[in-house]
């Protein structure tokens, strides 16, 4: 785990022994019998323990003992029981939890008084990370955080019992226990039950019982037929949380509502699911027509649904003065995502760019055609799309990224070793090659985030428009008057990437 730690005590004299194990306890802060450190719980660290093995001895740490929580951890254990009021009221500053991490809590500042605060949080009857101990109204970090951690002490020191809340229904959340035959099992479900994905599967673990089953199918779609799409409904709501959003509750229609400090929207999940395409492209110019015609065709079907409902998303009482974003995620084929931002891109604006002696060219779009297939192009222009804000896509937004993230926010066996590379946004250079990346997601320099290869397609026709600013670390995209479009891009966007997963040997 990255932000675990391990307790060293110096037992024996350095005096007489070689040189190379006086400068390992020196490099560990020891070097006196008696001294306790504690330091990263890193393979660097357990080397140099090991090469002193007869000099220290390592403290088993004490279940109650706080230990510091990464924001994406602790996201992962607590992030969905955020309420609105909560998000608007306080700012989270520091994260940590007891060592058994039965006990966790944040340290907060109130955004209008600007004094300090804290929250504990335990388990209630559905497994669920809820609020049992706040304090407000402090002068200062340090001793919010001296309070936090009695507090945390104190409520570790209670039964499971006490941290049940009285009000839960029914029993927790679990997305594993089986609900349909092994044969009706999805592929990559399965997986999750391999050693390759043990991240993955932990994060989800930890995201699963704040999930509310508002169709009541969810799980039995998610182990069968309906895995890829349920998955980018998990990705939008940890993408979101991430971002600062807490959902509103008790809401089936649409599938999100998202309140934040800085603004509300709504976003509806949809997928573009297999069906019969016919034979694969066999040739580059095949490849991409196919890019060019039948994925905007196969993404117009899944929006225009979308845009079509009898009970408009828009016209709800929860959606007032609020935009509304439709994320879409193309699971047609293996690996077709890659070429979901160009085809929607190309498909929401209706037009395509070509680059002619180091110009672009703009080609004003009609219709895509494949085959006996035909479908309009440009959605903006649509009748009723004025009511939707944007857009959302990410190629990255699938299971690799789940167990990348899980990695990060330390699930999953740490023997596991990830090498991701791809090809990242190049806007300096257009029409040059994209530069390459290879990256060790294993690496401790490593990071990534949630929203990281998102792209946002704002509608230059919307009644509500939808600021940037709500989604930051996206790509977004606007349209121009002339057919070009000005784009806002991050740093680091990768356009598409694969990551290859080495299991423990």
């Amino acid at each position: 785990m990255r932000n675990s730690i391990i307790i060293i005590e110096q037992i024996r004299s350095a005096i007489g022994r070689h040189h190379s194990q006086r400068e390992t306890l020196i490099g560990l802060g020891l070097n006196k019998i008696g001294r306790i450190v504690r330091r990263p719980d890193t393979p660097e660290i357990r080397g140099m323990v090991k090469k002193v093995r007869h000099l220290v001895r390592v403290i088993p740490p004490q279940p109650n003992e706080i230990k510091p929580l990464s924001r994406v951890r602790f996201n992962a254990f607590a992030g969905y029981s955020r309420l609105p009021a909560t998000v608007l009221m306080f700012e989270e500053l520091e994260w940590h939890g007891t060592n058994d991490e039965r006990v966790i809590g944040a340290l907060v500042e109130d955004r209008a008084d600007e004094d300090f605060g804290w929250i504990v949080l335990g388990r209630d009857e559905r497994l669920r990370f809820r609020a049992i101990a706040a304090g407000s109204s402090l002068e200062s970090v340090e001793v919010a955080r001296g309070e936090l951690f009695a507090a945390m002490k104190a409520e570790h020191a209670k039964p499971d019992e006490e941290f049940h809340q009285g009000d839960a229904i029914g029993p927790p959340v679990d997305f594993f226990k089986a609900l349909v035959p092994q044969e009706r099992l999805s592929p990559l479900f399965r997986i999750l039950e391999g050693p390759k994905y043990t991240p993955a599967r932990g994060l989800i673990e930890a995201m699963m019982r704040f999930h509310e089953d508002a169709d009541g199918n969810f799980v039995e779609q998610f182990q069968s037929t309906a895995f890829d799409a349920r998955l980018w409904e998990l990705y939008l709501f940890a993408t979101f949380t991430e971002l600062g959003f807490a959902v509103l509750p008790d809401l089936a229609v649409p599938d999100f509502i998202f309140a934040s400090p800085f603004g509300s929207l709504g976003i509806e999940a949809t997928t573009v699911n297999p069906g019969a395409a016919g034979a694969a492209p066999d040739s580059k110019e095949k490849m991409l027509a196919y890019i060019e015609n039948y994925i905007p065709i196969r993404l117009a079907r899944s929006l225009r649904n979308k845009l079509n409902r009898k009970k408009p998303y828009w016209e709800l009482p929860e959606m007032k003065d609020k935009p509304f974003i439709l994320g879409i995620q193309d699971f047609h084929a293996p690996g077709m995502m890659r070429a979901i931002i160009s085809a929607a891109t190309e498909y929401a604006f209706g037009v395509r760019h070509h680059f002619v002696d180091g110009k672009i060219k703009v080609e004003r779009l009609k219709e895509h055609v494949w085959n006996d297939l035909r479908e309009e192009s440009g959605f903006f222009q649509f009748e009723n799309a004025e009511n939707v804000s944007a857009i959302i896509v990410n190629p990255q937004g699938t299971l690799l990224k789940f167990n990348r993230l899980g990695y990060l926010a330390g699930f999953g066996d740490r023997r596991i070793r990830m090498i991701r590379r791809g090809y990242r946004c190049n806007d300096a250079n257009p029409g040059e090659p994209m530069p390459r990346f290879i990256q060790a997601v294993h690496d401790r320099s490593y990071a990534e985030t949630w929203v990281e290869g998102m792209v946002v397609l704002h509608n230059p026709h919307a009644l509500i428009e939808l600021d940037p600013d709500l989604i930051p670390g996206a790509r977004h995209e606007f349209l121009q008057a002339d057919g070009r479009i000005m784009s806002i891009v991050p740093e680091f966007h990768p356009l598409f990437s694969e990551t290859l997963i080495f299991p423990p040997k």
